[in-house]
């Protein structure tokens, strides 16, 4: 087994910063698209400090998948996660089943794409 190095943390802690932020950048415009999708600017700050946090470790635990399995394990685990904390927030029915769909697909297309990138770097 391949013994993780201190670069290969931090570039995949980068890339997976990276992708969150291109995610969060895309779920603003949706949820800017409408009244009733709307959320308070704290939304975002947690979005990027918790997604990031749950899509780093993550990806850690299950970098021994293939690049597919992990982007999509990491993507229902954080997006899993997320959801949970709005569903606590109190945000409507139509709310969730909107946001849990753009949130999949937009952060499973970023981590995708970012955990490519890391594998062809490294």
């Amino acid at each position: 087994m391949k013994k993780l190095t201190f670069k290969e943390v931090v570039l995949r802690f980068v890339l997976v910063l990276a992708a969150v932020l291109v995610f969060t950048f895309f779920d603003w415009i949706v949820h800017s698209s409408s009244i009733y999708l709307s959320v308070p600017g704290f939304y975002y700050k947690n979005k990027i400090f918790y997604g990031t946090l749950l899509a780093f470790l993550s990806s850690l635990v299950l970098r021994k998948l293939p690049i597919v399995k992990q982007s999509l394990f990491t993507t229902l685990i954080t997006v899993g996660l997320l959801q949970i904390r709005y569903v606590l927030y109190g945000y409507p029915l139509y709310f969730h089943v909107i946001v849990l769909l753009e949130h999949f697909i937009f952060l499973w297309a970023s981590s995708y794409m970012a955990l490519k990138l890391l594998y062809r770097i490294n």
